[in-house]
């Protein structure tokens, strides 16, 4: 997943990482720091063949299920059938704009809706009315973003997989993918920020900003269930009073690195991150893939985009996981 803070850096990213072999490519959704996603995703299916595109997570909190379902179905149009539809809560987009994020029982409404969009048969969502058109379109497989128990249990219900960004945690793992797997056929996606650093400080230096934010978010809820130390849970609360919006998951605008104490922030890269030698990688790889995930979301933030995708690609490649196209 990349921020699509520049369309050149992003039509870059997405040749550099079909060329490296990669499967999907995510870009942000959120627009109250960064450009418009569905534009930068149209550049990246422009100069690329193969690889799948979407949004990174979309919501329905300032989008309308229906202003997802055709942008969704424009896009995989566009780009030959190569669109993969993420839908959460919101986060950013709708804390940093001072608005709450959807209910649980609103997103799988808005999946609901979207989906009758997409058959011609309309739907509801709140208060509105999607009218019936008879137009059907071709929909995309559609994951639900879920960080909580909740969360992966609607995305067991409605999603075609889940996208899950939370902590590593073993045991919190094996809950997520136990509410969210009831199919065979669904995917289950985590989303571990990536870095190459091979120490917390150098890991917070090249990741910091892009640490907090998925903290912000991932750490919202229950933090005894999330398995958060009882030793910095007030930590923990303090960095969601003092979350800069303004300045969200952007490493090239750190503001919001200063609102975590340093021994958070060691949690955060232990339990957020895949970080360090190829040994380190290849351990955890293995781990994820023995604990049932179908595939790994690397999320970046980094200040040089186009060179992590460059430099993941190599690591992977080294360590025999994936294959250059």
């Amino acid at each position: 997943m990349i921020l699509p803070r520049d369309p050149e850096e992003t039509r870059a990213a997405a040749r550099a990482g079909e060329e490296a072999g990669f499967d999907w490519m995510g870009v942000a959704d959120s627009p109250t720091v960064y450009q418009e996603s569905y534009l930068h995703q149209l550049e990246a299916a422009r100069v690329t063949e193969r690889i799948r595109i979407g949004p990174l997570t979309s919501h329905v909190v300032v989008r309308h299920p229906v202003i997802i379902a055709n942008l969704l179905a424009t896009a995989n149009e566009l780009n030959g059938g190569r669109t993969v539809g993420t839908l959460a809560t919101g986060n950013s987009a709708a804390r940093g704009l001072g608005l709450k994020p959807a209910r649980l029982a609103d997103l799988g409404d808005a999946v609901r809706a979207i989906r009758g969009t997409w058959r011609g048969e309309g739907g509801a969502f709140r208060d509105s009315t999607i009218p019936a058109s008879g137009i059907v379109r071709e929909g995309c497989p559609l994951l639900i973003g879920a960080d909580g128990p909740k969360a992966a249990a609607l995305a067991g219900e409605v999603g075609d997989g889940i996208l899950y960004g939370g902590t590593m945690d073993p045991e919190v793992q094996r809950r997520r993918l136990a509410a969210a797997r009831r199919r065979e056929d669904q995917e289950a996606w985590i989303a571990p920020a990536v870095s190459l650093g091979e120490s917390h400080e150098a890991v917070r230096a090249d990741l910091g900003a892009m640490i907090v934010a998925m903290a912000n978010r991932a750490m919202r809820g229950d933090l005894d269930e999330r398995e958060v130390p009882a030793e910095i849970q007030d930590d923990v609360r303090a960095l969601w009073r003092d979350y800069d919006y303004g300045a969200h998951a952007d490493n090239t605008r750190p503001r919001n690195v200063g609102v975590v104490s340093e021994r958070l922030s060691e949690h955060l890269i232990d339990t957020l991150c895949l970080w360090g030698s190829e040994e380190r990688w290849a351990e955890r790889l293995r781990e994820l893939e023995a604990m049932g995930w179908t595939g790994v979301m690397f999320i970046l933030g980094q200040d040089e985009q186009v060179a992590v995708v460059r430099a993941t690609g190599e690591r992977l490649r080294a360590l025999g996981v994936m294959a250059p196209v």
